[in-house]
């Protein structure tokens, strides 16, 4: 077996040297002596002990991942193609800190709040929980934290890593509402109170609808907001009505490309056609968006840099061991592609 000792011999540094390099403290090791011992440790197929690794940083070395998947969905968040993409890029920022990831797909509030108690992990991040439960495990955690696609209060101490929902939902209606269209159904990410004030994901977007439609002194109606589910009963029940009013629209906004996706396979089958019959604009910009036929005109949120973001925001949390509040949101993109034709008035 090979030892830190053998690595300083071949690298010709001391073993504190080496030890140093493969416990992250390098502050004081130049760069070249930093990538020779890696290289030298790569060649000698050097595998560190974790168990004598935790004993003496008394960390666990292990960064926790809570993705939610609502009880009674047949859709798992695990799988859905943006928290994969987050995924990829959290696990790739971990190795490359010398820690390992645990990934959990959690139902329920209580589910959540038993892992976070008994993992013994160094920090947590979420993906896909409401704000509401994330606010009350944010109270609990003894650990540092960072939460994803949440909306906390101005006066709560979080970090958070987002998109600009509402930025993209004005960004969709505005270029609809460009190519001439006036009457512009919207499929919400439900749940959604008409009444309440923008909070999470949902109602942000859904207020950036309102936003441009505002600004365009077009009329906002309830009844042309229809409520998108996860679960396969409801959105069957939605599509349908959507379906069934279709030519009271020119174009519909979808607050997520699952759904949008899903809407144009189901009018394929009902003889509407995209974007003869209905323009179609999605949210998320999912890989198998441009393959869609036709091709999905979507805004890009750039899950993989959020993942990326939120890795780092942790490790910067891990360095700090003080709350801070911070809320990075990144930018959104409309991709123009082919399911949005332009109306001439």
């Amino acid at each position: 077996m090979v030892t830190i000792k053998d690595i300083a011999q071949a690298a010709n540094v001391s073993a504190m040297t080496v030890s140093n390099v493969i416990h992250g403290r390098t502050k004081k090791v130049s760069k070249e002596t930093k990538e020779r011992i890696e290289r030298i440790m790569e060649e000698m197929q050097y595998v560190p002990n974790m168990g004598a690794r935790m004993l003496v940083q008394n960390q666990s070395r292990i960064i926790g991942v809570i993705s939610n998947v609502p009880a009674g969905s047949k859709r798992e968040t695990l799988y859905h193609p943006l928290a994969a993409e987050m995924i990829v890029e959290i696990e790739k920022e971990v190795r490359s800190r010398g820690y390992y990831m645990m990934l959990y797909a959690a139902s329920t509030e209580r589910e959540i709040r038993d892992l976070i108690h008994t993992w013994n992990v160094d920090g947590l991040l979420t993906i896909g929980i409401p704000t509401e439960i994330c606010r009350e495990l944010g109270k609990d955690m003894k650990m540092p934290a960072v939460f994803t696609d949440c909306y906390f209060r101005e006066d709560e101490i979080f970090r958070n890593v987002g998109t600009e929902d509402e930025e993209g939902a004005y960004q969709a209606a505005s270029y609809l509402i460009g190519k001439g269209h006036r009457r512009i159904a919207y499929v919400a990410d439900g749940p959604y109170d008409p009444d309440g004030t923008p909070g999470d994901v949902s109602e942000r977007r859904l207020a950036g609808y309102k936003r441009a439609l505002k600004e365009a002194h077009l009329p906002f109606a309830q009844e042309h907001i229809y409520m998108g589910s996860i679960h396969e009963d409801r959105q069957l029940a939605m599509l349908q009505s959507l379906a069934g009013h279709i030519f009271d629209y020119t174009a519909v906004i979808f607050s997520r490309d699952y759904y949008a996706l899903e809407a144009m396979d189901y009018f394929r089958h009902h003889g509407i056609w995209i974007p003869k019959d209905i323009s179609i604009i999605g949210f998320d910009d999912l890989g198998m968006s441009k393959f869609a036929y036709p091709r999905l005109t979507t805004v890009r949120q750039g899950a993989a840099e959020k993942g990326r973001k939120a890795a780092e925001l942790l490790f910067q949390a891990l360095e700090e061991k003080e709350d801070k509040k911070v809320d990075i949101r990144i930018p959104v993109r409309l991709m123009e592609r082919e399911t949005v034709k332009e109306i001439y008035v």
